[in-house]
């Protein structure tokens, strides 16, 4: 009884939600322009088409990378000369302060042999500081006048090679069963 009564029901809820939409087309007067799917005006390019054009794009790119890296070479040669250039003027003022520094440090040390007071020998550290401070602003200000370093040039980065697509795989026949 109950199988009866679910198939009444379906039959019923069925009828309920179709009839009510059929009735609703029937009454219905104006026709609404179907649109017909859109056809893209090229077809889709495969993969091999794909990767023929970004191969283009990539030579391209790869002579471009070419005459960038000569251009790179030209550019870190006379960056080199510019360094060079540039320690070799800040050498001197490197060795004048060594040259400074290692005097002070002689000057601390016949001053600490001479000193028999706690107080002397303050002294003697204070002037050390004082005269290693004076020969690095002296320093510093020599390399400010100097101007700044050399900026290395940037280095051209190399175009990413695209990668082929892979090739459609051939079904194999299953093997066959010999008789022995």
């Amino acid at each position: 009884m109950s199988l009866k009564k679910t198939f009444a029901a379906v039959v019923l809820s069925t009828s309920l939600v179709l009839g009510g939409s059929i009735a609703a087309m029937a009454t219905e007067t104006t026709s609404t322009p179907v649109s017909a799917p859109a056809v893209s005006p090229t077809p889709k390019p495969r993969p091999w088409q794909e990767y023929k054009e970004a191969m283009t794009v990539f030579k391209t790119a790869m002579t471009q990378f070419k005459a960038d890296r000569i251009t790179f070479e030209a550019a870190m040669t006379a960056h080199r000369t510019a360094m060079t250039a540039y320690f070799t003027a800040r050498k001197p003022i490197n060795d004048a302060f060594k040259a400074s520094v290692d005097s002070a440090r002689a000057t601390l040390k016949a001053a600490l042999e001479a000193a028999t007071t706690n107080e002397q020998k303050t002294a003697a550290y204070n002037a050390m500081k004082a005269a290693v401070a004076t020969a690095t602003a002296t320093r510093e200000a020599a390399v400010k006048a100097l101007g700044p370093v050399p900026v290395k040039p940037v280095k051209p980065a190399k175009p990413v090679r695209p990668t082929a697509p892979p090739k459609p795989v051939k079904p194999t026949p299953a093997p066959t069963v010999s008789p022995n």
